[in-house]
């Protein structure tokens, strides 16, 4: 019985190994390159058939991490393997750590378009610290180049006279020293891209997302942490085919304000402005398509999107300077929050002030409800305090210009000191109600104390605060319920 499935397994190989050329070279294609080059054991037939597959991934950083003179070799062997047999190799993913294998690229990347390759994908990552200069002008020449990823290296001070990026589709640069003349030359030449990634990149003085030039670029980002100073680099937006901005840590100039595919614009410590108003915190955007907007910084921007939907996650930071004058503060967050009001809004302020804040409610609700305008719903509101006493000053302010529905005071450490006056809380809020502006509280019509159960992964009603165990306090809310009257 045994023998007669041993005999009955190898006729189905046999099946499979009397396929055409095109159909195993099919079948080898959908395989990944390790079940590939496994198929070299199953019989004679198919030693070499991996060798022909038309996709082919070699790797020095897994199985030949530190054997670099054996990896240039079998990667020598296997593309002089598809030349000498005349096979079509349509696409080659090529990841090196080392720069060993830079000569490795000087013998084959000019034959790559000859080998009929159409998608060629470079991974160049090295393994030491920034400042190992990687000079490869020849990957400039390389026209079937689809995607190149660079990481932790100085691509030296050479600018190349041409470039031969006709189909590079992605382009992502992390921990990597670039000139600006060899950027620029990159740019356009690449009227393809449609995805760039810039992290921790230094010698970048000015990134223009042009819209002619770019017609195909859908994502951008630039996460600009630690690197260098953000006034260093000004990030011109202006390709209207952009679907998602993620840029942290820059000067960002916005050219024009129509933006019809933008879905997601995520914005964090930057100095903004429009080609309209040079460096202003107002600026439009008419970005009808909108489904996430992310802003983090000490300035509060005006962003107004038309028509808008979607969420939007702001946080702010309040300082000693923005509570000397937190009137006009709010006044700004009132016309920011108007903008976004047919958003889900989550709002997150960082109160970094030491002192209570001096504002004239009756301006803060006159400027909200100005033009008929209701009080703009926010979904969540995070208060992130170093005095939890000054909580009731910043509530009270944000609750002349928008209607809360969730609040969370919230503190990365509560000391044993401040457990009570966290219960203490709620009873200022209820002071609030009672003895605050009543233009202001006639809409609440309820309030509740919720915790969050861990367990069952739900928000459930607290009867009583007091007796919350320590643990709870860093997941708690007031749950606020609003008229929706006019």
């Amino acid at each position: 019985m045994k023998r007669a499935k041993e005999e009955e397994g190898s006729i189905s190989m046999d099946r499979i190994s009397s396929l055409p050329k095109e159909i195993l070279q099919k079948i080898l294609y959908l395989l990944t390159q390790e079940e590939a080059t496994g198929t070299s054991i199953l019989s004679k037939s198919w030693r070499h058939v991996w060798r022909t597959r038309p996709n082919l991934v070699l790797s020095d950083t897994d199985y030949f991490k530190d054997k670099e003179h054996e990896f240039l070799s079998v990667v020598d062997e296997t593309l002089q393997g598809y030349l000498d047999q005349g096979v079509c190799l349509e696409e080659f993913h090529l990841c090196m750590s080392n720069h060993v294998s830079v000569p490795l690229l000087e013998k084959w990347i000019p034959k790559l378009e000859a080998m009929g390759v159409q998608d060629f994908r470079l991974y160049v990552i090295s393994r030491r610290e920034v400042g190992e200069i990687v000079d490869i002008p020849v990957v400039f020449e390389a026209e079937p180049l689809t995607l190149l990823f660079v990481f932790n290296c100085d691509l030296g001070r050479n600018v190349p006279e041409n470039i031969g990026f006709v189909r590079l589709q992605v382009l992502h640069l992390k921990n990597v020293v670039i000139e600006q003349a060899i950027f620029d030359k990159v740019a356009s030449s690449c009227g393809l891209l449609t995805d760039m990634w810039f992290q921790e990149c230094k010698g970048l003085t000015n990134i223009k997302l042009d819209n002619e030039l770019h017609k195909h670029l859908k994502n951008f980002t630039f996460i600009n942490h630690i690197a260098y100073s953000k006034d260093e680099c000004m990030i011109e937006v202006g390709a209207q085919s952009l679907k998602m901005v993620k840029i942290y840590g820059s000067r960002i100039r916005f050219l024009g304000h129509e933006f019809c595919n933008l879905k997601s614009l995520c914005i964090a410590n930057a100095v903004l402005s429009s080609d309209l108003v040079e460096e202003s915190q107002v600026f439009f955007i008419d970005a009808p398509n909108m489904e996430v907007y992310e802003y983090t910084g000490p300035v509060i921007p005006y962003v107004s999107f038309a028509p808008a939907s979607g969420k939007s996650t702001l946080r702010l930071y309040m300082r000693n300077d923005d509570a000397e004058d937190a009137q006009s503060w709010f006044l700004r967050l009132s016309k920011l929050l108007q903008g976004l009001r047919k958003s889900e809004i989550c709002l997150k302020i960082f109160h970094l002030a030491h002192f209570d804040l001096r504002i004239e409610e009756d301006i803060l609700m006159r400027d909200a409800i100005s033009g008929g305008n209701k009080p703009v719903v926010v979904e969540n509101f995070i208060l992130e305090i170093n005095c939890f006493s000054l909580f009731p000053f910043v509530l009270n302010g944000l609750f002349c210009i928008c209607r809360p529905k969730n609040v969370t005071p919230h503190r990365s450490c509560y000391k044993e000191t401040e457990l009570e006056e966290l219960s203490e809380f709620f009873r200022k809020i209820k002071k609030m109600i009672d003895s605050g502006n009543r233009e202001i509280w006639r809409d609440l019509e309820g309030l509740t104390v919720e915790r969050f159960n861990r367990v069952q992964q739900e928000w459930q009603s607290v009867i009583n605060v007091a007796k919350l165990p320590e643990s709870m306090f860093k997941e708690f809310r007031v749950r606020l319920k609003w008229s929706d009257r006019d």
